[in-house]
């Protein structure tokens, strides 16, 4: 058995609830599901051969999952939730969420090394496009380990770029002026979203300031382009929005993804782009 200790810090206000939608708590399962959906998002495989790799390295109904995380101590060392409004933007009620800079560990527990060098990559490339709980598709929940140590954006750039390609098989991500793309899409739109392309925001000291002017986008940009709920059709957004740091100040990390679904037109690409511009501006 092997087992990878990861140190991680929240960046931003973490909205997580467990059974009761009221209380927040830290638990593995939510971890688990970040993992698999950032590790399909740079499949460029088919669906057939993706559910296979899938299940060998996530589980399914015929087998468990070759990995399992656990938290210790995490509602001790998160301590007391803070009341925090989900809609900076807005003046929305406040509710319980874990606080900015509080730390807490999780373990990943493998049965060898070479599965637990797989699964850290894999969680690395999570917390650097992605978020946990409530919100974490405009910012919220994001996390960092506290081991990065990165110098300016173009390292973290960097960082992203070669954990792609080290977790896509085919190495088909590049760095176009400061923008991660694919380097040949494929004609056929996927049929589960996959990376597009990821842009980067400047710096601030105020990540609260961020989280405002994501929210403000959010407000000005209403669109079916940017996801929606209507009735018993819902479309998540194809955008989820990531703040890290560096040193001591923020910025924002955007992933755009696509997928073979009826709003994926070229006239929503542009629509799409707007929204990330004014994020990123």
């Amino acid at each position: 058995m092997d087992i990878t200790y990861l140190n991680l810090e929240t960046v931003t206000p973490m909205f997580l609830h467990g059974h009761d939608n009221k209380i927040v708590e830290l638990r593995p399962p939510p971890f688990k599901a970040l993992f698999r959906y950032w590790w399909r998002a740079v499949q460029g495989c088919d669906t057939g051969s993706l559910r296979k790799k899938e299940a060998k390295l996530f589980g399914s109904t015929d087998g468990k999952a070759p990995f399992s995380i656990r938290i210790p101590g995490a509602t001790k060392n998160l301590g007391v939730p803070i009341k925090y409004n989900p809609l900076p933007h807005k003046g929305s009620s406040k509710i319980d969420a874990y606080d900015v800079g509080k730390s807490f560990n999780l373990r990943l527990i493998t049965k060898n090394t070479s599965d637990a060098c797989c699964y850290k990559q894999i969680a690395k490339l999570s917390f650097l496009l992605g978020g946990i709980g409530n919100r974490s598709r405009r910012g919220f929940g994001s996390i960092r380990n506290t081991n990065w140590d990165f110098e300016d954006v173009c390292q973290l750039q960097q960082e992203i770029l070669d954990t792609l390609k080290d977790i896509a098989e085919d190495k088909r991500f590049e760095m176009k002026d400061g923008i991660i793309e694919l380097e040949s899409p494929p004609p056929l739109l996927p049929e589960y979203p996959v990376i597009r392309l990821i842009c980067f925001g400047k710096l601030t000291p105020d990540v609260g300031n961020l989280l405002k002017t994501i929210g403000d986008a959010t407000h000005m940009h209403k669109d079916d382009a940017l996801g929606y709920a209507k009735g018993g059709n819902r479309l998540a957004s194809p955008i989820h929005v990531r703040v890290q740091k560096v040193g001591r100040e923020y910025f924002p990390i955007v992933t755009l993804l696509r997928w073979n679904h009826p709003g994926d037109l070229s006239n929503d690409y542009k629509k799409q782009l707007k929204f990330i511009a004014h994020i990123i501006k």
